[in-house]
């Protein structure tokens, strides 16, 4: 995420941080979620805002995964702060994930290390 042109989105419904956004030097406006990753190609100002309310906060209930030297561990989010993801490992149980708090790994943004889904082919879960 470039640093130069970018600001913090707040959602207006609840003046909730939900994003980034970074204006082009054409400008064109691109959308970056709270881990700093790119979610659109350049839009306009509103489309962008729109995308990343839409896209709100529903990071912290997907599935992710830290590569951890070769291995992938489920974890969840924990806190996203403006540099900074704080993650902990997690069991999956058969009505909800628990997580090991005590664990926590924190993680500098943007964390190559973090991946949404499933892992990979060639990976072990």
């Amino acid at each position: 995420m470039p640093a130069d042109n970018t600001f913090d989105h707040l959602r207006d419904s609840d003046g909730e941080h939900v994003g980034y956004i970074h204006m082009t030097p054409g400008g064109d406006f691109v959308p970056f979620d709270l881990l700093h990753r790119r979610r659109a190609e350049p839009m306009d100002l509103e489309a962008a805002e729109a995308l990343l309310n839409e896209l709100g906060l529903a990071m912290f209930t997907e599935d992710w995964w830290l590569d951890i030297d070769g291995q992938w561990i489920p974890v969840l989010i924990q806190e996203v702060r403006r540099d900074r993801v704080s993650v902990a490992p997690t069991a999956a149980g058969a009505i909800a994930k628990a997580a090991d708090m005590n664990a926590s790994i924190e993680l500098p943004l943007p964390a190559a290390r973090l991946h949404r889904g499933q892992p990979g082919p060639g990976t072990s879960p």
